[in-house]
């Protein structure tokens, strides 16, 4: 295409010269001029099919009316006939290639919706090489070139990409969107916009759309189909962009417009107890500001909160935010994830993978491919932002791609599109995602808590720590009316695992994940015995030098649990028992137990225990309880015990 500063469009032909003149209003006829006139009074109104009915009448009246013709591509472009839009505008160009600049950029979005990058590129250049394109129309246009630079390439080099639709279970024929589910794969939330109505008198119901939750759960290999999660969760007002926890006892989510609100959008929770949801609960001031904050994402071990928001402080029309927990169970004041994440315009729906390093996002602002697009980033251990990376094409596309969750063994994502629109505007797909963007894989321990007793279950508390770093990476409760707890373990470290309530003694475990994963998550049964003589704590998180009795510092979290115990129990008097396994000999392994004891013991006794309320004993290899003939047997019996003597 090239440009040219007649006012027509003029060929050679046998040796003459014909030109195709064009009309505006100044020649065009008054029919003409009227129908042209009509259309404009209806595209004001909204009324776009009368528009066009009157603009193809002005062009039957003169076809070469090019403003009619103009008109009618922005009545296309603006009923999403994108096809017809082009036909339009292109004729216009054809007639008079320098009569109106702006045609080149209405066409260029055309272009890049039908996902014509080529052409929507080569029509954007020649926007952007006319001197009267200034200001913020050229700063629009340059940002659009990146995009169009980054598609071109992106489309020539497509990820692969497999989306499977969720089916009838998950999705309807309203629009669903934000899919978050609990980390252990058995529930599924979405936000779904649905018609509703509100009785006004008698006969008087208003309606209007309305967003509100709906749950599925994965039983025997399928999806139950969606239900609406009723009261107290879903309302009259706007519920949505939920984020469900990792272990699927907490919904953070969006209401908007409560009357007792901070913003005209606010971020608010809910606690499943058994299975019932409790009332809404708001997030905070120091959450929640006049603004608006929207589309939550609660990290696994539920100390970190990211939301956008456009608060004050935000670089863009909407930011990432992330708020950090405190040790008193209060939020502290939220930060905003700096330009490496924000743009000066806007980054939503943030998702932080069970990993707790992971982060996906929809963002406008970084090189995309139209609208809205999915991008990767990692935090690294100084809390620093890697560059987002694009998800690419064909997961990004022309069209509107947004709230994204990503499985714990980060290769499966979900979310919402409407670039199929089989049921609804919009639907949930699950696809695979590319190498390069998957997060860290995790695993997790699931389990109940009872009482060995009774059976009953108990409402305990669980901590999760690091062994290396004695340091601790998540509290949690289990649930009072099933004794449910599910703890996130991300891979490269050795964790210990204690469970404790008051009046029982506590229980520990250890996952070493070190290395690589376990080919299941770890399933397990916690009986919590009463507190009385004879009873017995396997610590399971005491750990020696290789044949010797030297503690090692790894083993000070779970003994300090043991001085806690004692401390509040100022009558009980304990026998430390130590256990070796089979290797070398007897005498040894009689004498090595038995200094392994007396180093526990010796710790409690520095850590404020009485002498006199301990004793301790050796008991080598003669009470096995699994097989010295494997690795995990005799890890099994090479043990520490705290035995219950007496309680005074």
């Amino acid at each position: 295409m090239k440009k040219t500063a007649l006012l027509s469009f003029c060929v050679f032909l046998s040796g003459a010269l014909f030109c195709q003149q064009y009309v505006t209003e100044a020649t065009a006829s008054k029919k003409a001029v009227k129908y042209l006139n009509d259309g404009v009074n209806y595209a004001m109104q909204r009324q776009l099919e009368a528009s066009v009915t009157a603009f193809q009448e002005a062009i039957r009246e003169e076809p070469n009316f090019i403003t009619a013709w103009l008109y009618l591509g922005d009545s296309y472009k603006n009923l999403k006939r994108d096809s017809l839009a082009v036909e339009a505008y292109t004729k216009a160009i054809d007639m008079g290639p320098d009569h109106d600049v702006w045609v080149y950029s209405k066409l260029t979005d055309v272009e890049m919706s039908m996902g014509l990058y080529e052409e929507a590129y080569e029509h954007l250049s020649i926007f952007l090489e006319n001197p009267a394109v200034t200001g913020e129309p050229r700063k629009k246009a340059e940002r659009t070139m990146v995009n169009l630079e980054f598609a071109k390439k992106a489309y020539l080099n497509p990820v692969e990409f497999d989306p499977i639709d969720m089916g009838d279970e998950i999705n309807s024929s309203d629009p669903e969107y934000f899919p978050s589910l609990s980390v252990d794969g058995s529930i599924m939330v979405v936000t779904r916009r649905i018609k509703d109505s509100v009785q006004l008198g008698p006969s008087s119901y208003r309606r209007f759309d309305n967003e509100d939750f709906y749950i599925s759960y994965f039983e025997n290999g399928v999806w139950t189909e969606a239900a609406n999660m009723g009261n107290p969760v879903n309302s009259k007002l706007n519920e949505g962009a939920q984020s469900i926890s990792a272990d699927g006892r907490y919904l953070f989510y969006t209401m908007c417009d409560h009357p007792l609100g901070r913003g005209s959008c606010d971020l608010y929770y809910s606690i499943r107890i058994g299975d019932q949801w409790t009332n809404p609960e708001n997030c905070g001031k120091v959450i929640n500001s006049g603004d608006w904050e929207s589309q939550p994402s609660i990290s696994a071990d539920g100390n970190y909160l990211f939301f956008s928001s456009a608060k004050p402080g935000s670089i863009g029309s909407y930011d990432i935010w992330m708020a950090k927990r405190a040790e008193d169970g209060w939020w502290e004041a939220p930060e905003n994830l700096g330009p490496t994440i924000n743009t000066k315009y806007s980054e939503q729906s943030p998702f932080i993978h069970p990993d707790g390093k992971t982060l996906y996002f929809s963002s406008d602002g970084h090189p995309g491919m139209g609208l809205s697009d999915l991008f990767y980033s990692q935090m690294d251990e100084n809390g620093a932002w890697s560059e987002p990376v694009n998800l690419g094409y064909p997961i990004n596309t022309n069209n509107q791609e947004m709230g994204l969750s990503v499985s714990a063994d980060g290769k499966t994502a979900y979310y919402g599109t409407d670039r199929e629109k089989k049921q609804g505007e919009f639907d949930i797909y699950s696809f695979q995602l590319p190498d390069k963007v998957q997060a860290d894989p995790v695993s997790y321990v699931k389990a109940i808590v009872t009482d060995a007793e009774t059976g009953k279950p108990l409402l305990s508390t669980v901590q999760l720590f690091d062994i290396e770093k004695s340091t601790t990476i998540s509290n949690s409760k289990s649930d009072p009316k099933n004794g449910e707890f599910l703890v996130v373990l991300p891979i490269g470290k050795d964790y210990g695992l204690l469970v404790q309530k008051e009046g029982y003694l506590f229980h520990s475990e250890n996952f070493s994940l070190r290395d690589a994963l376990p080919d299941k998550p770890y399933i397990i049964n916690v009986k919590l015995q009463p507190i009385k003589a004879g009873e017995m704590i396997t610590l399971r998180n005491i750990f020696f030098e290789t044949g010797s009795a030297e503690l090692m510092s790894e083993s000070q979290t779970e003994l300090m649990k043991v001085v806690e115990m004692m401390q509040k129990n100022p009558g009980m008097h304990i026998r430390v028992n130590g256990h070796t396994d089979n290797i070398g000999s007897e005498d040894d392994n009689m004498r090595l137990s038995l200094n392994r004891s007396l180093s526990v013991k010796n710790f409690l006794a520095q850590n404020g225990i009485e002498e006199t309320r301990m004793t301790h004993k050796g008991f080598g290899e003669s009470k096995p309880i699994g097989s010295n003939d494997s690795e995990q047997g005799r890890a099994n019996n090479r043990r520490t015990e705290i035995e219950i003597m007496s309680l005074e």
